[in-house]
């Protein structure tokens, strides 16, 4: 198998699994959050076209955070 298959089938992986891993983590007040943040960055760094698709089940985050509520726990700007 070429490299460039090799790449292409990872990819593939990443983008068909990538969605399940965002709506685990979205509005957990884990590290969850900013590891899949993280994956999506650095995945968008080597594939500058890469863009997510918009989830609208996704939780927004509320207004009034407070004590261990982040904004950060919630992954509504990776589709910015």
């Amino acid at each position: 198998m070429k490299e460039e298959e090799k790449i292409q089938i990872l990819k593939n992986c990443f983008e068909e699994t990538i969605w399940m891993a965002i709506r685990y983590a979205n509005g957990r007040h884990t590290y969850a959050p900013s590891m899949v943040r993280d994956a999506v960055n650095n995945f968008k760094k080597v594939f500058p076209d890469f863009k997510l698709k918009e989830d609208s089940t996704l939780e927004k985050p509320k207004e009034n955070l407070s004590g261990m509520q982040l904004k950060s726990d919630y992954l509504n700007d990776l589709f910015i």
